[in-house]
């Protein structure tokens, strides 16, 4: 029987914490059963449908709004029947349930990870988690160094260790076809370069500075944007509005995300705030350049050789450094800055050297 780990996230829709878990699962799956546990969201399949409806390795509470004392109760007996060698938490409410259940299943070690600090500004929230760290005492870990510092000045008891996030540089590499073959698959205009993002539709992703630096740029150049949310008719009207709508391209939730990268030219987060984000590291697995806002630890997730990160809300800044990521001819470097520092299978090892000695060469 190999040993287990269990993780413990919010929900499952799409996003970065949630991509985080199940990677980790996929690549760890030789060497641990690693168990995901969604305090919410019990339909995750109507976002990931490559994981099989009979899967043992995925257990979905149902959590309702508000303090929920059988959540914890099925969560501790869950843990107590599974045994992990330790439970990892992601945010506050699953530090609370999933560290609380594993003290009550006396699971020795429990892991809680920071993906981003914005949320301890708020007086509520930082007492709760001070007293949920207090009760539970972790090993706390932030994603990025950014994060690190914005706890230990919001919460200056707290000592993080940094593991920064990483991708799977098997599943994610440059595609064979060229990026005509895929642009014909998918009905784009085979002459046009084209700029992606994979983002939620929110007003932190801020889309609409990216879609204004679109207007800067020459009409040769589209946009691509993956994911969905409750900004799409705002955005939608926003292209209107600059005549874009031959250029930018409204693409849902796209589920083969490879197939995605594979269309691009350059990857754009135009975001306002971020933790360490998994995307960039995706797209740059696949050998293509990133341009970032300069804001979270974006910065950690660019390859200085070919990357940019400019300052935030500022669409003309943003428009020029597409703009030279376009023009530019890149070698190998962006996916070669991943496998030596991004690759998740490294991440795995750091997580795992926390615990037990004899844990450390597993994944070797």
């Amino acid at each position: 029987m190999k040993p287990a780990i269990v993780h413990v996230v919010q929900h499952l829709k799409p996003g970065g914490i949630e991509s985080f878990a199940l990677e980790f699962q996929k690549v760890a799956a030789p060497f641990f059963d690693v168990y995901i546990v969604s305090l919410e969201c019990s339909y995750y399949q109507n976002y990931w449908h490559d994981i099989p409806s009979n899967t043992k390795f995925i257990k979905a509470l149902n959590k309702k709004p508000g303090w929920q004392l059988n959540t914890l109760e099925q969560l501790t007996r869950f843990l107590k029947n599974i045994q992990p060698i330790y439970v990892h938490t992601h945010h506050i409410g699953p530090l609370i349930y999933g560290g609380l259940a594993a003290k009550l299943a006396n699971i020795k070690h429990v892991v809680h990870t920071e993906h981003d600090a914005w949320h301890l500004a708020n007086k509520k929230r930082k007492f709760l988690q001070f007293l949920a760290l207090k009760l539970i005492n972790p090993i706390f870990v932030a994603d990025a160094n950014f994060v690190a510092e914005q706890v230990k000045t919001l919460m200056p008891s707290i000592k993080p260790i940094v593991i920064r996030n990483g991708v799977d540089t098997d599943k994610f590499k440059p595609t064979i076809k060229d990026k005509a073959f895929y642009k014909k698959e998918v009905n784009l205009p085979v002459e046009m370069s084209f700029i992606g993002c994979a983002a939620r539709l929110e007003s932190v992703k801020a889309h609409d500075v990216l879609i204004k630096a679109l207007s800067k740029l020459p009409n040769s150049v589209g946009l691509l944007l993956a994911g969905t949310g409750s900004l799409r008719d705002e955005l939608n009207t926003l292209v209107k509005s600059l005549h874009l709508e031959n250029r930018v391209f409204f693409l849902g939730h796209v589920e083969n995300m490879n197939n995605f990268y594979a269309l691009l030219d350059v990857f754009c987060l135009s975001s306002n705030n971020e933790g360490l984000p998994i995307s960039p590291l995706e797209a740059q697995a696949c050998n293509v350049p990133v341009v970032l806002t300069d804001v979270g630890g974006c910065k950690e997730a660019v390859c200085n050789k070919t990357g940019v990160v400019v300052t935030p809300n500022d669409p003309i800044l943003l428009a020029q450094a597409l703009s030279h990521c376009l023009e530019q001819k890149i070698d190998d470097s962006p996916r070669e800055f991943v496998k030596k520092e991004r690759s998740i299978k490294q991440m795995i090892r750091q997580y795992l050297s926390l615990l037990q000695s004899d844990l450390r060469s597993k994944l070797c």
